[in-house]
């Protein structure tokens, strides 16, 4: 009787094994420890639970014809393009730092800076769609000045 031709078994090179392990342990310990290296991490802003009322901020920029837009973020200078982020907390800064704010965030056709606070309640639908945010104002820059509009 014949033998059946023994079959060659290729392993992956030690180095690619190495790599697994080394990769796998690093997921497993930030999956269980308090590591948010990217892209190991535990999916902490997918997998919070969200509450029904949302509260954010938005910037826009007024033109002289008193036209809202978006604040141009990608158009800032790299020290502020964290906007957004600073938006946030724009009562936290100091009056120095939110003039500042201001002030590189007005461009040539641009008289003024709004920010708003915007509250959004996800569990009143109307349809499919939720319902219409309430959007109140709080703050306007301009002419290097900063005033509160509200609480």
């Amino acid at each position: 009787m014949e033998q059946a031709p023994a079959v060659p078994r290729n392993h992956p090179p030690a180095w690619a094994r190495a790599f697994v392990a080394v990769f796998l342990t690093a997921f497993v310990a930030c999956g269980l420890g308090a590591g948010e290296l990217w892209p190991l991490t535990r999916w902490h802003l997918f997998s919070a639970v969200r509450q029904p009322i949302q509260v954010g901020w938005r910037a826009v920029t007024v033109d002289a014809a008193g036209r809202e837009t978006p604040l141009p973020v990608g158009q800032l200078p790299l020290a502020y393009r964290g906007a957004p982020l600073l938006v946030g907390r724009f009562d936290k800064l100091t009056p120095a730092e939110q003039a500042s704010l201001c002030v590189r965030s007005l461009g040539r056709n641009v008289l003024a800076l709004r920010i708003y606070r915007v509250r959004k309640d996800e569990s009143i639908r109307v349809g499919a769609r939720a319902a219409p945010e309430k959007v109140a104002l709080r703050y306007t820059c301009a002419h290097g000045t900063v005033q509160a509009a509200g609480p």
